[in-house]
């Protein structure tokens, strides 16, 4: 009975269409992106401030930039961040600012900023 529990656990995985198929289409989508670059990028902000622009680094120009923040240790109190991605050419930068009912300026601390950024 276990064997047959078994086989019929990897026909269903093996025969199913719509999982190869989505799997088919990522490799597409990674084939056609080029060279995926990523990292983590960490800034102290040392003085608080309303607009925080923490700059990449990157070495090309991409054509996707992804990129996320983070912050060790829980904020006290919690604290509400707006991000966007801007910039042109090599330059590209997070900036952040601080969303609806939070104070009005970044406060001081480290962030990491992690990114993929397809070339």
């Amino acid at each position: 009975m276990a064997d047959e529990n078994l086989k019929l656990a990897q026909d269903i995985t093996e025969n199913d269409y719509p999982m190869q198929h989505a799997g088919e289409e990522i490799d597409e989508i990674l084939s056609r992106a080029g060279k995926i670059h990523y990292g983590t990028v960490v800034h102290k902000m040392t003085k608080a401030n309303a607009l925080m622009q923490i700059p990449l680094g990157l070495t090309f120009a991409p054509k996707q930039v992804i990129a996320t923040l983070r912050q060790t240790g829980a904020p006290t109190p919690y604290q509400n961040y707006c991000t966007h991605v801007s910039g042109s050419g090599k330059s590209y930068y997070l900036n952040v600012c601080m969303g609806a009912g939070a104070t009005g300026t970044v406060p001081t601390g480290t962030y990491y900023v992690d990114y993929i950024a397809i070339e």
